[in-house]
């Protein structure tokens, strides 16, 4: 029988999720994108599961705007990006001691929610 070292919950966890992709942020951060997450996000999106990726790379590396919430535990980062027609699309990512975490994504509208701006900005 062989011994397999102690993990921790965290650990264990990000070992059994399959991951859809490694994207590089603005904020210099390689988040991971779990294909659980992934297929959450297709759902508010009637996009192939291709572009639904490209569209989290891009918001990802080019946001247009990027917020840092440091109260709540995993700290988190909303990233903006603006579309061409005015409108904003969120991806949230968690940071945890064990990395940064894709969590979410989903159109927010015109405006940056009035609950958002209690986070510190980032970027620009």
């Amino acid at each position: 029988m062989q011994h397999r070292p102690p993990f921790s919950g965290m650990v264990r966890l990000v070992r059994r999720q399959k991951h859809a992709a490694v994207i590089r942020a603005a904020t210099g951060d390689d988040v991971i994108v779990g294909e659980a997450e992934l297929r959450h996000a297709m759902r508010h999106f009637t996009l192939p599961r291709d572009l639904v990726l490209a569209l989290i790379e891009r918001i990802l590396e080019h946001p247009t705007v990027v917020l840092a919430d440091d109260v709540s535990e995993p700290h988190e980062y909303r990233l903006f990006y603006r579309l061409d027609d005015g409108r904003y699309l969120l991806a949230v990512v968690k940071l945890t001691s064990v990395g940064a975490f894709f969590a979410s994504m989903y159109p927010t509208g015109r405006k940056i929610r009035p609950s958002h701006r209690r986070f510190r900005r980032i970027l620009p």
